[in-house]
């Protein structure tokens, strides 16, 4: 994958709603939205996609899509489009089974 910067929304199986901005480059993945940073790693194998991310509240009047929790770890799992264009992941919170995630995103621009 080259290094991209794609605009991601998620929804959780509380059906709570979001978006926000990722960067994906040499492995890493960091983004973040109007109250949570995302950092991480991912690995593609053909066009499929995996990611551990680890997610941290900066903005306090902000809620997830899991509610009011300030820290927690992603596992996902998904694919991307042969293009690259698009991706989609599944997933949960490492520290809370149950809840899930699913995170959709679309290529906006190169980064550097």
């Amino acid at each position: 994958m080259k290094p991209s910067i794609y605009h991601v929304n998620f929804a959780s199986s509380q059906q709570s709603y979001g978006e926000g901005i990722a960067v994906f480059k040499d492995g890493t993945v960091n983004g973040g939205d109007h109250g949570y940073v995302y950092v991480g790693t991912y690995d593609l194998s053909s066009t499929s996609v995996s990611a551990r991310l680890k997610i941290k509240k900066w903005n306090a009047a902000v809620t997830s899509v899991f509610g009011n929790i300030p820290d927690f770890d992603l596992d996902l799992r998904g694919s991307l489009s042969p293009d690259q264009s698009t991706f989609t992941v599944t997933g949960g919170i490492k520290q809370l089974p149950g809840p899930t995630i699913t995170i959709r995103g679309r290529r906006i621009s190169d980064a550097a």
